[in-house]
């Protein structure tokens, strides 16, 4: 049982899937999250134990990051914290820690689209949910969705305009930093066809979208950047139309 669970265990029949029991089950748990956090958020903040949750919030994030690379650096898979996700956790981290209003404009995108958009469509590479990897992907993106919605709700924390755009400026800048960080892993040898090096999935087309994009690369990137570029302008939209006491943009 405790090998199939710590080990190094692929079953794709037991896994996330687009449409499965699994996937529908990551979707509902994250849903459930943001109605608590919206929820409860005032009163964590008002609470005399508020400083103990975060505290609490920033150990466990941490744990999740730490145990997640140190399972793939125990069976010899190369990992570092570049994914989008690793970005949101870090950038939350530092939110948890410093309360700082700028951390919390990237991250609230980082945070809430990157770990959305990873439990609608998710790519587990195939750990079943008898695997710790299985409920580390699910615990992680619920986190990074839950903690900048925390400050939404709780702290009144808004994104301007100008927030919306430096965010997006960033991720047209660490693109083809991160583009050719994995061409660089992988010409030296690094990767590997049980966990193959793809952060911020653009150096290869995700398996679970080429049924769109085939080998289209290019077209794929453009997609994707169109799509990050949408979906920040249009969560921008719905917090401004939302709460009209947000900050007025700089």
């Amino acid at each position: 049982m405790w090998q199939n669970f710590f080990g190094w265990v692929i079953k794709e029949q037991d896994s996330v899937q687009l449409f499965s029991f699994h996937h529908y089950l990551y979707v509902g748990l994250g849903v459930l999250a943001v109605f608590v956090t919206l929820q409860f958020s005032a009163k964590i903040y008002a609470s005399p134990h508020e400083e103990a949750i975060r505290n609490s919030v920033f150990i466990f994030l941490l744990g999740l990051e730490v145990v997640y690379h140190l399972h793939n650096w125990i069976h010899g898979v190369f990992s570092l914290p570049l994914h989008i996700s690793s970005f949101a956790v870090i950038m939350s981290l530092a939110l948890l820690k410093t309360n700082s209003q700028k951390v919390f404009e990237y991250v609230f995108f980082f945070g809430v689209l990157g770990g959305s958009v990873a439990l609608l469509v998710p790519f587990s590479y195939g750990f079943p949910y008898y695997n710790i990897r299985y409920h580390l992907f699910l615990w992680l993106h619920i986190l990074i969705v839950v903690v900048p919605l925390y400050y939404y709700k709780g702290h009144g924390y808004r994104v301007s305009l100008r927030s919306t755009y430096k965010t997006f400026f960033m991720v047209l800048l660490t693109i083809p930093i991160i583009f050719n960080l994995n061409r660089f892993f992988i010409a030296m040898g690094l990767s590997s066809p049980e966990s193959p090096i793809n952060y911020w999935f653009v150096t290869e087309i995700p398996k679970n979208v080429t049924f769109v994009f085939g080998d289209r690369h290019l077209i794929y990137l453009g997609v994707f950047v169109s799509v990050i570029y949408v979906m920040q302008m249009f969560l921008y939209k719905l917090t401004k139309q939302s709460d009209a006491a947000g900050y007025a943009d700089e």
